[in-house]
């Protein structure tokens, strides 16, 4: 078992440093004393590595699905991914996870925890979710439930803490939806930015959020107001439960890119920010960037690359619309580098947005 393989293997590696530790690395001992803390020192290393080996082992065993939402058929689809992911895919059809309900699904966006899946249908008025529920090789959907009503979504990201973020493209809003509010019913979203007040939002599309901000991708005049901004999630302002807040002056507002006019997908991986132009392009940029255009071209070979998303290991995916398919190339490098090999992991019709589920319940 882990527990039998793990406590083995840590009790042979502390026994070797105790022994160097405590005969001073020749035959001659040290103090006793000494020799006792450091066996009592490697036990307690033993007990840490043999209790973080199971957790570690069940995670990296969990089950991965790939999902993609398919605005021409009104649709969702889903593909387990096998363990070794984009060396081996070689473009499995995926199965319908969503066949009704849905008119023209664009964003979507998991929550691992709750085990949700969140979608963006800008058709529906409304942000809507999904319960998940895995078993095997097979993925399955509860009843659809509101989130935010009142609203035309077409991009999605969620937070480790089940905060649910979007843009409302037509209204130039950057919104949410928190936990509380969700778990009380309340589907009224809070405004955090506002276009009518705040330049960098400028028909804001793609979004995602990491513990501390939240980035958005603009769809109009990137060049100008920002192709890329990330903001901070708490500004400075009292949003006052659900009420709406415009925020006029927003510190913590910065620009990482503005190199393209209209892009659609974001996704962030490691250190880095991936993003998708209107036609051929993704981009990377480091999520710290300092300065504008910092930003490298990952690859120019799709067609109309739309939604990315990170594997939360080594892999990110990018939908391509007009090829049908979604493909994966490997996000773990050093620095960010032009020219990435593209697999195709997927295929989908008119495949627009993507998020990867990882299923920590094990598919139980």
């Amino acid at each position: 078992t882990a527990f039998a393989r793990a406590y083995t293997q840590s009790h042979r590696r502390i026994s070797e440093i105790v022994h160097f530790m405590a005969w001073g690395g020749g035959r001659r001992p040290v103090a006793p004393r000494l020799r006792s803390r450091c066996a009592h020192l490697g036990l307690a290393v033993i007990w840490l590595a043999v209790c973080a080996a199971p957790v570690a082992d069940a995670f990296g065993e969990a089950p991965k699905f790939l999902i993609a939402t398919s605005p021409s058929t009104s649709t969702i689809a889903y593909v387990r991914l096998p363990d070794d992911r984009v060396r081996t895919m070689e473009g499995p059809v995926m199965q319908v996870l969503v066949s009704t309900g849905l008119q023209f699904p664009q964003g979507v966006a998991v929550d691992d925890y709750r085990q949700m899946l969140y979608v963006a249908d800008p058709s529906l008025g409304k942000l809507v979710r999904y319960k998940l529920q895995a078993s095997g090789d097979t993925l399955q959907v509860g009843k659809m439930e509101t989130v935010a009503s009142g609203v035309e979504v077409r991009a999605v990201a969620v937070d480790g803490l089940g905060n649910v973020w979007f843009t409302d493209e037509p209204n130039q809003r950057i919104m949410r939806v928190t936990a509380q509010m969700i778990e009380e019913g309340r589907t009224t979203p809070q405004t955090v930015y506002d276009g009518s007040a705040l330049k960098e939002v400028s028909s804001p599309g793609g979004i995602a959020v990491d513990n501390f901000f939240v980035y958005w991708l603009n769809k109009a005049g990137g060049q100008g107001s920002g192709t890329l901004v990330r903001a901070l999630q708490h500004p400075a302002v009292d949003l006052g439960g659900n009420a709406t807040s415009l925020v006029a002056h927003a510190p913590g507002v910065h620009k990482l890119a503005d190199n393209a006019d209209k892009c659609y997908g974001i996704c962030l991986a490691l250190g880095n920010a991936y993003f998708s132009d209107e036609f051929k392009s993704l981009y990377g940029v480091s999520r710290a960037a300092v300065a504008r255009s910092e930003e490298v071209a990952i690859t120019g070979s799709f067609t109309e690359p739309r939604g990315c998303a990170y594997d939360g290991d080594s892999t990110v995916y990018v939908a391509d619309k007009t090829e049908n398919a979604i493909y994966g190339f490997a996000a773990n490098m050093e620095g960010l580098m032009p020219g990435r090999e593209m697999v195709k992991a997927a295929e989908l019709q008119g495949a627009f947005g993507v998020t990867v589920f990882t299923d920590l319940g094990g598919g139980s």
